[in-house]
């Protein structure tokens, strides 16, 4: 029998060597990296694992099977994370970092040299993705659907609680695909499962071709059932409202700039800053009124005082509303409380109340206050906005959504190379809860996407002074997203731990 034939048992004989392991783990690094929003050839994530997954399946009591796939995830973070976070994107940035990961004023050494390696290791000592007792990967759905179910446990972990889950999780490659659709269905982590599941599949009918069909057919009829439901929930509609996207093509750091003069050390006033970036935003909202917008969404922290406690730039956010006869979304950051927040400025002259950042930048020494999502009430849409990284996780979105939000905002704050990735996760966000989306970004890449996920209007990545005009539809979210919730990823996690328990007593019984 040839070395690489199937033996009696379903597996190869032997194990794949360092060179084969090293080149599978690469390959499929490679394809997640051209497939992510990076590159952006998307339909390549289904069959980016393949290479990893014939190793991993191949042999898998091996050692070069169980390191595989914990390779090609560090490679593919390193190839996203490394150009990601170029020297200098922290210089005159807000935020004092509790620990000390800046080198050159970027966390790149840091994420290169310690955080990938580390993550690296521990999923390789867990065993990802196939934590299975010896002998359970005879059943061509176990080798199949715990990998699957175990990346779309990563995913969800990575976005929840890893500041770095920015980058590398598998749904994001699908942000302007019709696949995007089927988050409605179970939220992002259905993308993961269903990617992996029809990568390890491939690689399964490969290695065991007739034994691997029932493994096969559950994928495709997976793949399927998601699809029949997701079109099922057909296109939604709603009231049109007239949307606008304020980029005003610098940031608070550049101080050389007239409007942020003030934000300069030996200069700092925040209130008289606040002023002059309100004066300066306010002449895109007037532009954007116009061309009829109802809603105009500026970007991140534009102001830095809070609004309440600040009369004059209270006053010249009500007249502006008032002036504009427009809702102007304002998010600002209170330095003295570290906090980030949101409100908005109605053509009543009334501001609404705070809606605080669901997902303060705990590791930029940022807090949120303690307080529950919901939308800002605006004329014509409840306004579900998201601030910064809140996109990160789409269970932000969702809380929105399930509060009554009928059109979501992205704020940001970027530089160039976070534009991309911030984009494809706003519209998966978006695409979960099948909600119309407004991003509003300071320099780059500022969006409007409808419903239907057809983007109305785009600033491009190029850094420009632009304002975005478009019509959305508002509309109340009827996405399952909202009720079944991240179920997937947290099912993974479960069968994680069995897998676990199951071989640790399978080891225990064996030893005694």
């Amino acid at each position: 029998m040839s070395p690489l034939e199937p033996s009696h048992r379903g597996t190869l004989r032997r194990g794949a060597g360092p060179i084969e392991v090293l080149a599978a783990a690469a390959a499929s690094a490679l394809l997640l990296w051209i497939a992510s929003p990076a590159v952006g050839i998307g339909a390549l994530a289904w069959v980016a694992l393949v290479p990893a997954a014939l190793v991993a399946l191949g042999a898998p009591e091996t050692r070069g099977a169980r390191a595989v796939v914990p390779l090609a995830v560090s490679l593919h973070l390193e190839l996203q994370l490394v150009p990601a976070l170029p020297f200098g994107i922290a210089e005159n940035q807000w935020g004092e970092p509790p620990l000390p990961v800046l080198v050159g004023d970027s966390p790149m050494a840091a994420a290169a040299l310690v955080y990938v390696p580390a993550l690296g290791a521990l999923l390789y000592a867990l065993r990802f993705p196939q934590p299975w007792p010896a002998g359970a990967a005879r059943s061509g759905l176990v080798a199949v659907w715990v990998p699957a179910l175990a990346w779309a446990a990563l995913d969800l972990l990575r976005a929840r609680y890893d500041p770095a889950g920015l980058w590398g999780g598998l749904y994001v490659s699908q942000h302007s695909s019709a696949a995007a659709a089927l988050a409605a269905v179970g939220g992002p982590g259905v993308l993961t499962a269903l990617q992996v599941a029809v990568g390890f599949g491939a690689a399964l009918l490969v290695l065991r071709r007739r034994s691997a069909l029932p493994a096969t057919v559950s994928v495709a009829v997976a793949l399927g059932a998601t699809v029949v439901v997701a079109e099922r929930l057909g296109t939604p509609a709603g009231e049109p409202v007239v949307v606008a996207a304020a980029q005003p093509g610098y940031d608070t750091s550049e101080w050389e700039y007239g409007p942020v003069r003030y934000f300069a050390p030996g200069r700092r006033d925040l209130a008289r800053a606040s002023s002059d970036v309100v004066a300066d935003l306010g002449a895109l909202a007037r532009k954007a009124s116009g061309r009829g917008a109802e809603i105009v969404v500026w970007p991140e922290a534009v102001v830095w005082v809070d609004p309440y406690e600040e009369a004059g730039v209270r006053r010249e956010l009500a007249m502006l509303a008032a002036e504009t006869k427009a809702v102007v979304v304002v998010p600002f950051f209170d330095p003295a409380r570290a906090e980030s927040a949101v409100l908005a400025a109605l053509p009543s002259g009334r501001l609404t109340e705070p809606q605080p950042k669901q997902r303060p930048m705990w590791f930029l020494g940022e807090r949120a206050r303690d307080a529950p999502a919901r939308p800002l009430a605006g004329r014509s849409a409840r306004l579900g906005v998201l601030l910064g990284v809140d996109v990160q996780d789409a269970g932000s979105a969702r809380a929105l959504a399930a509060a009554g939000a009928t059109l979501l905002a992205s704020s940001t704050h970027d530089w160039a190379e976070l534009a991309t990735q911030q984009v494809a996760l706003s519209r998966i966000a978006a695409a979960a809860v099948r909600l119309p989306l407004v991003r509003a970004d300071w320099r780059y890449a500022s969006t409007i996407v409808d419903t239907d996920r057809r983007g109305r209007a785009d600033g491009g990545l190029g850094r420009s002074r632009t304002v975005l005009v478009a019509t959305v539809h508002a509309r109340s979210s009827d996405a399952p997203y909202l009720w079944v919730g991240d179920l997937l990823g947290w099912a993974g996690v479960v069968v994680l731990a069995v897998c676990w328990a199951l071989r640790r007593g399978s080891r225990l019984r064996a030893g005694a």
